[in-house]
């Protein structure tokens, strides 16, 4: 029996692709897991080339490895390399190649060919979930800074420059929280679409997570050029979009920050952030370019907020207590907790000082439950005061923060009654749709605790916030009673609420009166209860004349609610 005799029943019964290839490269025998893999017959492929069946960017390089082989460079070789099956679909193989002699002296290939095509395709999932955002699809953070060092470096032989565009979406936590997170998803695909669809082909959009989104503009001659590319982007985001049966108007907020010489990838993405939240504390929809003074500020935010950790671990803070009166007669029915920073350095800060820093640096969970303690604790500490305290509550403490816990814990440290707590929340935390936040305002009205709708008519669903939730009051927003007496717009709505609040049977308090002839409007129109500087400003517990007349909420016509 020849070697070729011997050879050939382990060579057409392998598992693996087997094909025996001429100095020409053409395919002098094959065996039939090599023909499966690319979708034809074993007869068929004697008529063929190796590289008529390779991916043509694949055909150089295997050229030049085989001619390394025939050099001697190398004993044998293994390639990755793309075959084209039948169906014309890419298969993706580990082809070792190894020089043979045949027993006629003639020099030959034989090609040991495995189909890798789903370990390629693992592999490729992989990657892209390491480098692509998986609802958008967009690059990921990482993927992003390789390509902005990749544009940095290739504009030290360009005249031109870089550009670094930080987007955020405005309110998005609104329409995630009141739509469902299926909507916000939605929405933010949508966005992605949009800004994808008004880049140039080389640029790259990548999506941070959240709703922050950064686009790399490459090669751009001007900083006037890069805006005006942001004025069409700005208006593409801007189309009407219909989400969940609502219609969205979506805006961003948008940061613009140029490379400088040497600036690292990390830096100019970090300018551009910068830029973009001085964008949404200019009143968002807007675009801000960065420049070194908007640097200062970032820093001195950073210290506020390492402060401000500091504040709330060392006791730096306090609780004073604003009046709610009757209109009629002044006579106090309640008091709102309104914190404050007793600043070692600054003295005494209001809440505009430092609450948007503490929103953003996520320490408004600590800082609230702080502030429900001190309510509470305050109510027992004078049982000569025999009225309600209300407390403000940022949205980012409901559901997830687990509010009833820590309302309840507040209350069984104290033993004081429910009944004498209320909480006040802004309309976009009534709306909040996740299953964790209507567990939370659910478990507080079972608690007693009355829910109070906070700065009502300020939000773009203020009815719906009223007849979907357990709401026991309404406060009417300071913007109108500063346009009371204007016998048009403001007049209508303040009489419209007022008017509500009693067809609904829930109490119902005007906030911001500052002047006599405010009151005597406010009135006019039917409320009740107010609260603002003409009553008082919020002051220290043991500067309160707390021995006189308080009405519990049952002396009204429901709950007493406060104003901020």
């Amino acid at each position: 029996m020849t070697e070729s005799e011997m050879f050939r029943p382990a060579f057409d019964g392998s598992p693996i692709g087997m094909v025996v290839l001429g100095p020409d490269g053409a395919l002098l025998d094959v065996n039939g897991a090599f023909a499966r893999i690319v979708g034809r017959t074993v007869a068929a492929l004697r008529t063929y080339r190796l590289r008529d069946l390779t991916h043509p960017d694949d055909i150089p390089r295997d050229e030049e490895l085989r001619w390394q082989l025939d050099s001697g460079e190398l004993p044998y070789f293994q390639a990755q390399t793309r075959l084209i099956h039948r169906s014309g679909d890419a298969v993706w193989t580990r082809m070792t190649v190894s020089p043979v002699t045949s027993e006629d002296g003639v020099q030959r290939y034989l090609a040991h060919v495995e189909d890798i095509t789903e370990i390629r395709r693992a592999k490729d999932l992989l990657e892209r979930r390491a480098l692509y955002d998986h609802l958008t699809g967009l690059a990921n953070r990482t993927l992003l800074l390789d390509r902005l060092e990749a544009a940095l470096e290739a504009r030290r032989t360009d005249a031109h420059t870089v550009a670094c565009v930080f987007l955020d979406v405005d309110h998005f936590k609104v329409v995630n929280d009141s739509l469902g997170h299926e909507a916000g998803d939605t929405l933010l695909q949508e966005i992605a679409r949009r800004i994808k669809g008004a880049v140039r082909p080389g640029d790259t959009v990548a999506r941070l997570g959240g709703d922050e989104f950064v686009v790399i503009l490459e090669s751009i001659p001007t900083q006037e050029a890069a805006e005006a590319f942001l004025t069409v982007l700005a208006a593409d985001i801007q189309v009407p979009f219909t989400v969940s049966g609502h219609e969205v108007v979506p805006t961003v907020s948008v940061g613009l920050a140029l490379a400088e010489p040497e600036i690292s990838a990390e830096s100019l993405l970090r300018n551009a952030d910068t830029a973009m939240y001085a964008a949404k504390q200019r009143g968002r929809a807007r675009v801000e370019v960065f420049t070194t003074e908007l640097r200062s500020h970032a820093l001195n935010k950073l210290s506020i907020e390492a402060e401000l950790r500091t504040a709330i671990r060392e006791g730096e803070l306090v609780v004073h207590y604003q009046p709610i009166v009757r209109l009629d007669t002044a006579e106090v029915v309640a008091y709102e907790a309104l914190v404050r920073w007793n600043h070692p350095n600054r003295g005494l800060l209001l809440p505009d000082e430092f609450i948007e820093i503490c929103e953003e640096a996520n320490l408004v969970v600590p800082l609230g439950a702080f502030v429900i303690t001190e309510a509470c604790e305050f109510i027992a500490a004078h049982p000569e005061y025999t009225g309600r305290v209300f407390v403000n509550v940022s949205t980012r403490q409901i559901g997830s923060a687990d509010l009833t816990r820590v309302v309840t814990a507040a209350l069984d440290a104290t033993g004081i009654d429910p009944s004498r707590l209320g909480l006040e929340i802004t309309e976009s935390g009534m709306l909040i749709a996740t299953q964790a936040a209507r567990s939370d305002l659910d478990g507080l009205t079972a608690l007693g605790i009355d829910l109070i709708i906070d700065d009502f008519g300020t939000g773009y669903s203020a009815l719906s916030s009223v007849l979907l939730n357990p709401v026991s009051g309404i406060k009417l927003a300071r913007e109108f009673t500063l346009r009371l007496g204007d016998r048009g717009t403001g007049d209508r709505i303040s009489t419209t609420v007022a008017t509500l609040t009693r067809s609904l049977h829930m109490s119902g308090v005007i906030e911001g009166v500052e002047s006599e002839a405010q009151r005597s409007i406010a009135r006019q129109h039917g409320w009740q209860l107010g609260q603002g500087f003409l009553f008082g400003h919020a002051r220290p517990a043991d500067e309160l004349d707390l021995g006189g007349p308080a009405l519990m909420a049952g002396t009204h016509d429901g709950p007493v609610p406060s104003a901020g």
